[in-house]
């Protein structure tokens, strides 16, 4: 599926909007449609590759808040709708 996104193609470059694939999710993942996303400075240190494995695009923040839009069917303690907060 896309979906929209801010990252860096590279080390050098700032981040910018753009467009990435991400897999369907499966029976034990939850779909977030994300409100707020924190960008602390460990993500600044894998986006400028200060750190082993970046791998590019790279988009940083790990820090979210959003509410549930989907459900795997092997879940139960999330639904649609859900206020849910990840990192």
């Amino acid at each position: 599926m896309k979906i929209k996104a801010v990252g860096a193609y590279s080390a050098k470059q700032p981040l910018e909007p753009m467009d990435i694939t991400r897999r369907e999710p499966g029976p034990n993942d939850v779909k977030i449609e994300i409100a707020y996303c924190g960008v602390c400075h460990s993500d600044l240190h894998q986006v400028r590759s200060e750190w082993a494995g970046t791998v590019y695009p790279c988009v940083p923040g790990h820090e979210i808040v959003g509410r549930v839009v989907a459900v795997g069917d092997q879940l139960k303690k999330s639904a649609p709708g859900d206020l849910v907060g990840v990192g």
